[in-house]
């Protein structure tokens, strides 16, 4: 049977293209998914790629388009599904969260039918993961007020996935990967259901604020990768001469509201105690020092220089190395 999704059929040698319902407003008027589907004429595994589960992170959603509307289906083995926007109220409103009911929609899988809205496209897309998928690709960046450099995540929870994970993350084209347990809270993704559903995935990380030509370019090189890594594109994923494992971080809060001036840049890694950045206040006085936590400690994301942030926001991502290894 080939693949449908919504009003989206798979045709070999052909990309094709359509909409999953997936709710309705108050109005009536549907919420969809849109959703590309490129099949090569060959028989080979299928790759879920998606964006935007966060809905301010539209770098994600920028580079599926990118990727779907110029890829050539006839090299393909197999079967790429592009899902450029998996949060619609999120997305609309440029929010992380959603605009019906403030749910994080990446912490609450496997969600749940009888649940509020964003538990039910939650269970949704569980339900299109796990009736279709044999791969997932899930696209993040720092959103529209901070930045992150470019690094791939992959789930360590002890399942027969994680080390197809593993060698998955090592060749989608960067050299740090974040190995996350499930202790960090990172149990309710959408990877993390792919993973109990026994589907290997990665979540790639990059860029944020202002979206450039470089993060796309870093983009296309992860999907490109990522595909060739299981065979679904032709030619060698590429390898890094090493790899640094990080683990086991935490998001930093400020005490005192006012604009946050970086002191270091995204994959700095810093010693205990070193300078991550400042808060200042409407008349340039530094109110508060942000310092690294950790020994050794990899800089996953920072807010955006000279944004403005409240108290007991999220200002850095701090995350210890944990080892360096080679493939």
């Amino acid at each position: 049977m080939g693949i449908e999704i919504g009003t989206a059929a798979a045709k070999p040698g052909a990309v094709t293209r359509g909409e999953l319902r997936v709710g309705s407003m108050a109005d009536g008027s549907p919420i969809v998914l849109p959703v590309f589907i490129a099949s090569g004429r060959a028989d080979g595994p299928t790759v879920w790629l998606e964006g935007c589960i966060h809905g301010e992170e539209y770098g994600g959603a920028a580079s599926i388009i990118n990727f779907m509307r110029k890829v050539d289906p006839v090299t393909l083995r197999g079967t790429v599904i592009g899902v450029p926007v998996a949060n619609p109220p999120s997305f609309n409103f440029r929010s992380r969260v959603s605009s019906i009911d403030g749910a994080n929609l990446n912490r609450i899988f496997p969600g749940s039918p009888g649940g509020s809205y964003s538990f039910q496209l939650a269970a949704v897309l569980g339900e299109q993961l796990g009736k279709h998928a044999n791969y997932l690709i899930d696209l993040h960046s720092g959103g529209i007020g901070a930045e992150v450099p470019f690094y791939v995540i992959y789930k360590d929870d002890g399942s027969d996935s994680v080390a197809e994970a593993k060698r998955l993350a090592k060749r989608v084209g960067c050299d740090t990967l974040w190995r996350a347990k499930e202790g960090q809270g990172l149990g309710s993704t959408v990877t993390a259901e792919a993973l109990r559903r026994g589907i290997p995935s990665v979540t790639v990380e990059c860029g944020g604020g202002t979206f450039t030509p470089r993060h796309l370019s870093d983009y296309l090189v992860s999907i490109e990768s990522f595909l060739k890594a299981v065979e679904v594109l032709p030619g060698e994923a590429p390898v890094q001469e090493s790899y640094t494992i990080i683990s086991d971080g935490a998001f930093l809060h400020n005490r005192e509201g006012g604009l946050f001036v970086q002191e270091c840049k995204v994959a700095d890694i810093l010693p205990k105690g070193g300078l991550i950045g400042r808060l200042i206040n409407l008349h340039g006085d530094t109110v508060e020092e942000i310092r690294s936590p950790y020994a050794d400690a990899y800089i996953a994301a920072l807010r955006c220089h000279y944004y403005p942030v409240h108290s007991g926001e999220i200002v850095a991502e701090a995350i210890p190395v944990e080892s360096r290894e080679a493939l």
